[in-house]
């Protein structure tokens, strides 16, 4: 029985594979939906909207504005554990304007930088009612002006830690509403991008470096490609069905998720995207973080 046994590894290396990943190679898998590791509204108010999501080892932060019932719209972040699906933190910017946050990157300290736009503090007083006593022969009745709401004409940056807690803010007067769409670390700075400008920033707040020009806007990618150890993810829109996986026979091209492994090219697992597909992020030791659009908000699912 010994040499039977070592007969089969000699026979799978010479074929190129060891035993462990030939044992699990599957022959079919069934396509299933996507698991949901959260799911919720997130942003509060009509005008709550998600922007971004951003994972890390530690949580997943999703970005995005609440609009507040009472008070200015701010900007929001939320830490969700990867593990439990459940929320660590709410970070809420501050402050007497509307503000919104669109986008974030992590530094080498595990800081969280999140860009968006803040309005200036300027409003219209209010005029003082008439003094009574006085004349009035027009009848004209003095009604009180409410605040003009400023426009988001400023590009800010909030420093929040990896507990959820501010640790400094930084705002830039664009004149105009320019809306970060990406910020990545460049040299020890940041390089934020939209559609129609870049704009340099160091972790001082010393901004630098402003290009007013066209760029093209971030799209999610109709393929694309993840190595995972022994294991590749492959997103891509699927026409017709696809061999090795049950349950997927397409009336129309649909976007699907498939784990393939590197060394045997068979397919481990199959996923379709149902919903509206918003973001999709891969870090190594966390997994595929896929962001879709469902009926009752914001879907986040963490495939392994």
């Amino acid at each position: 029985m010994k040499s039977k046994v070592l007969l089969g590894v000699l026979i799978l290396s010479l074929l190129g594979c060891s035993p462990a990943v030939a044992a699990l190679k599957p022959k079919v898998v069934k396509i299933a939906a996507l698991p949901t590791l959260i799911e919720d509204k997130f942003f509060a108010g009509a005008g709550g909207q998600w922007f971004a999501t951003l994972p890390s080892k530690t949580a997943i932060y999703i970005v995005g504005s609440a609009e507040q019932a009472n008070g200015p719209t701010r900007g929001e972040v939320l830490a969700i554990d990867p593990l439990t699906g459940q929320k660590s933190w709410d970070f809420l910017t501050s402050g007497t304007t509307d503000a919104i946050a669109t986008t974030a990157t992590r530094d080498s300290s595990g800081n969280i930088w999140i860009a968006g736009n803040i309005a200036p503090l300027t409003s219209t007083p209010t005029p003082a009612p008439t003094p009574s006593g006085l004349l009035n022969p027009s009848g004209v009745v003095v009604i009180p002006m409410a605040p003009v709401r400023a426009g988001l004409t400023s590009i800010a940056l909030w420093e929040v830690s990896p507990r959820g807690s501010l640790i400094a803010s930084y705002q830039y007067d664009a004149g105009a509403v320019l809306e970060p769409l990406s910020i990545k670390s460049v040299n020890n700075s940041f390089l934020m991008s939209g559609d129609n400008f870049q704009l340099s920033v160091d972790q001082l707040g010393n901004f630098s470096k402003f290009v007013h020009a066209s760029f093209l806007p971030v799209k999610v990618p109709a393929t694309q490609s993840f190595k995972d150890g022994l294991y590749i993810w492959k997103i891509y829109i699927s026409k017709s069905p696809i061999a090795g996986v049950s349950g997927w026979k397409p009336t129309k091209p649909g976007r699907v998720i498939v784990k393939v492994g590197s060394r045997t090219g068979a397919i481990y697992a199959a996923y379709k995207v149902s919903d509206p597909l918003l973001k999709i992020d891969f870090l190594t030791s966390v997994g595929v973080v896929v962001t879709t659009e469902t009926l009752t908000g914001i879907k986040i699912s963490l495939l392994k």
